[in-house]
């Protein structure tokens, strides 16, 4: 019996149950390159990321979508940013996203979403490309979030830089794959984005409930290196 007890004791203990916290955060302030939000509008920093008054992307978009400024984020107010965005990007105002407005989104909006770059040469003893390491990995029309089931390495194009792993935010709301797209395919592609940004089907969600996108992670670790070669000089 006392041995009984002291086994539990030991596995209730705060020793025994300890787990991985989250991972370390750095004291700077971290802002990524370019944010790309669900709807695949870009962000990018205001001022030089050292710059202590620079803002934060990701939260300037937060803030903008939500509307109400009740510091949470419904699928209502996800599906009425991007019907603003929607209007942007539709030039000639006719409620379609038409082949010549994505391809100017990919051009002039946020060119940084482009997948296809220089394919490697062939390797030095001659042999045959791996093509499936030359080609692009097809992605899902609806990209899972990068830290659930996704690893940061296998996200593309706009998916660098955002919540969810879609290659291209606007083109991918096509769902009939007509090459013309929507206002409405345009709002249940957002409706579809928030039910992957909230599987716990909270309906609201809060700022520190969105995932960080593979370029924070990248920004993050970066600001770690810093802090932990700053702390080496001091000790020399």
């Amino acid at each position: 019996m006392r041995q009984a007890l002291l086994l539990a004791l030991l596995l209730a203990s705060p020793v025994a149950a300890r787990r991985d916290g989250p991972p370390p955060v750095c004291p700077e302030p971290v802002r990524p390159v370019l944010f790309i939000s669900p709807m695949g509008e870009p962000f990018r920093p205001k001022g030089a990321n050292d710059d202590p008054g620079a803002d934060d992307p990701v939260r300037r978009w937060f803030d903008q979508a939500d509307r109400n400024k009740d510091g949470v984020l419904t699928v209502g107010e996800l599906m009425l940013d991007g019907d603003r965005f929607f209007a942007t990007l539709d030039k000639d105002k006719s409620g379609e996203l038409l082949p010549d407005e994505v391809s100017a989104y990919e051009q002039d909006v946020a060119p940084e979403i482009r997948l296809y770059q220089r394919r490697p040469e062939r390797p030095a003893d001659g042999g045959a490309k791996d093509d499936d390491r030359d080609r692009p990995r097809p992605a899902k029309r609806r990209g899972g979030r990068p830290g659930a089931g996704a690893g940061y390495d296998g996200a593309i194009g706009a998916g660098r830089y955002a919540f969810l792993n879609i290659p291209n935010p606007v083109a991918a709301a096509d769902s009939d794959l007509n090459r013309a797209i929507t206002a409405q395919e345009f709002r249940a592609a957002a409706a579809d984005r928030f039910a992957d940004l909230d599987p716990q089907q909270t309906k609201a969600l809060s700022f520190a409930q969105l995932p960080k996108t593979p370029a924070q992670v990248a920004a993050n670790a970066a600001c770690l290196e810093r802090v932990k070669e700053k702390a080496k000089e001091k000790r020399r």
